[in-house]
C-alpha cells in the first residue's frame, strides 16, 4: 500500500469507505501512484482501454476530439473520482483525458482490477451499485443542470471549484480557473459572451472579484444563493 493511500479521497466514496485495513492495501497493491504535470494525457479516444484511473489529487478534463480539430469538453473530475472505467467493458477509450492541474493519479491494470473484484464480491456488488448510481447523478445533473439559467449553471460550476482549488478558510477564497470562459461555456452550454457577461456581474453584485483567470469569492453565501435559486 502505498504511503498517501490511507488518506486517499478515492476511498472516502461510497465504493471503498467500508473497506477493511487488509482490503485497502490489496487495492493499494493494483493501484500505482503518478505524477502527471499539467496538460499530460493520460489516454486517447480510441487508444487500447488497458487501465482504470483514481484521481487522487489534482484536476482533470475529459474531452471528445472534433472533427474541426477543437475538443468538447464532456466533464471535469475532481479528487476522488474513478474514470476510465470503460476498460471494464470496452476495447478502447471513448473519449480523452487531459490533466488541467498537477495531479497525482493512481492506475490499475484492467486485468487485476477484475482480479480484485472477484477475489471480493462484495465490492464488485459494491462495483454494480456504484456504477448505477453514477448513472442516476449524472441523468439527475444533466436534467437538474437543463432547468438552470446561465447564473445558476455559473455559480454552480464556481462553488464546485471552491474545495478543490481555493485558499483561505475565511469569508473570502481565492482560487485560479483551471478552465478558459471558452472551455466553461463549453462544459455549461452557455456561449462565452454569457459566461462572461454573467462572471461582470456577479462583480457588480460584490460575489466575487476576478483579474484573468484569477478570482476571489467574496460572497459564498451569496453565490450559494445564487447557484439554488
Amino acid at each position: 500500500m502505498g504511503p498517501g493511500c490511507e488518506n486517499c479521497p478515492v476511498l472516502r466514496t461510497s465504493l471503498f469507505q467500508s473497506l477493511s485495513r487488509e482490503q485497502i492495501s490489496r487495492l493499494g497493491c493494483i493501484f500505482r501512484p503518478s505524477h502527471y504535470r499539467r496538460n499530460q494525457i493520460l489516454y486517447f479516444e480510441g487508444g487500447s482501454a488497458l487501465h482504470l484511473f483514481a484521481l487522487h489529487s489534482g484536476l482533470l478534463k475529459v474531452v471528445k476530439p472534433l472533427e474541426n480539430g477543437k475538443d468538447r469538453i464532456m466533464t471535469v473530475l475532481f479528487p476522488g473520482q474513478l474514470f476510465g472505467l470503460e476498460a471494464l467493458t470496452e476495447k478502447s477509450y471513448p473519449f480523452t483525458a487531459v490533466t488541467l492541474r498537477d495531479s497525482e493519479i493512481c492506475s490499475s491494470p484492467r486485468e487485476e482490477f477484475i482480479a480484485f473484484l472477484q477475489g471480493n464480491p462484495d465490492i464488485a456488488l459494491g462495483m454494480v451499485r456504484f456504477l448505477v448510481n453514477e448513472l442516476g447523478r449524472t441523468r439527475a445533473q444533466v436534467t437538474d443542470m437543463s432547468f438552470k439559467d446561465a447564473r445558476m449553471k455559473l455559480a454552480t460550476f464556481l462553488l464546485s471549484l471552491v474545495s478543490v482549488e481555493a485558499v483561505g478558510n475565511g469569508p473570502a477564497v481565492s482560487f485560479t480557473l483551471p478552465l478558459s470562459r471558452q472551455e466553461i461555456s463549453e462544459v455549461l452550454e452557455l456561449s462565452p459572451e454569457t459566461v462572461s457577461r454573467t462572471l461582470t456581474a456577479f462583480r457588480k453584485e460584490h460575489l466575487l472579484t476576478a483579474r484573468g483567470r484569477k478570482l476571489v469569492i467574496q460572497d459564498r453565501t451569496g453565490l450559494e444563493a445564487v447557484a439554488h435559486r
